[in-house]
């Protein structure tokens, strides 16, 4: 599946949000970051809107749910494996 995704709202070491069209939903990610003892915590937030939304909404429900804990698992992971930002870019 290609997804082309806007980029919304950008503010540094703050937050990143963005919009998407995908096979008739439209969805809206926000992720904030706040630094606190020890680390950063990041939250996240998404919606999602259009008629195959509105057409099975637990379904949907269910999935927006296992998709964002699914990306916080990765950001986790990511995050602790290491704090060296370059070597995620391969410099």
């Amino acid at each position: 599946m290609k997804v082309t995704s806007t980029i919304t709202n950008v503010q540094k070491n703050r937050c990143l949000a963005w919009a998407a069209p995908v096979n008739g939903i439209d969805g809206v990610h926000l992720w904030t970051f706040k630094k606190v003892e020890g680390g950063v915590l990041a939250t996240t937030e998404e919606s999602w809107a259009g008629t195959p939304v509105e057409a099975d909404i637990p379904g949907n429900q269910a999935a927006l749910e296992s998709g964002l804990v699914d990306w916080v698992n990765r950001l986790r992971t990511t995050a602790e494996t290491t704090n060296d930002c370059s070597a995620r870019r391969g410099e």
